[in-house]
């Protein structure tokens, strides 16, 4: 198993800060984020305000872990672009560089397309830059618990794992239902 984590040059980010502010002029949105897929809000330009950005990138990672289960019920690796619809506002988000999500807010002043069309130009410039900060770390085997350790015996010992279905994939909750429900309230 291994660990993903990132660290930001001072190059890098000042890079990616270039092409943020670029991407937010091009895109005629109102308000850009870059996420880590944990929804840890990395960088935002543009009008923010009236948002609470840090709930958003939380949702925006929870989106993503969510959708990913739906995407292997459908036979595909994953998903890595998404749109959300509302009546004033819209949010559009990718997947870059594998790790991290950028998010797009605008108004219907905006159309998709222009969106779609500059979130893909400045994904090709940042995929790149973003997988230098990428750091990845094998994580050592848990050493095994000794012969005379029984779990059932040991007074804290934990109820055993529920097992896993006949496919050998764990099952994961659903929480796209919630996620996008507080998303919506967030921009009613």
């Amino acid at each position: 198993m291994s660990d993903v984590q990132f660290i930001f040059s001072e190059e890098v980010s000042r890079a990616s800060d270039a092409l943020l502010e670029k991407y937010l002029r091009q895109s005629k949105s109102r308000c850009v984020l870059l996420i880590s897929k944990s929804g840890h809000l990395i960088s935002q330009f543009g009008f923010t305000s009236s948002f609470n950005v840090q709930a958003i990138a939380a949702l925006i990672g929870g989106i993503f872990t969510s959708t990913q289960s739906l995407a292997r019920l459908v036979a595909e690796e994953k998903f890595s672009t998404m749109f959300q619809e509302g009546k004033n506002w819209n949010v559009f988000f990718t997947l870059v560089s594998g790790q991290f999500i950028l998010a797009t807010i605008f108004d219907k002043t905006t159309v998709v397309g222009m969106i779609r069309h500059a979130a893909g130009e400045v994904q090709r410039e940042l995929d790149p830059l973003l997988a230098r900060a990428l750091v990845v770390e094998e994580e050592p085997a848990p050493a095994p618990a000794p012969a005379s350790f029984v779990a059932a015996a040991h007074p804290f010992a934990a109820a055993p794992p529920a097992p896993a279905p006949a496919d050998g994939e764990p099952e994961l909750p659903d929480f796209n239902k919630a996620v996008e429900d507080a998303l919506s309230k967030l921009f009613a």
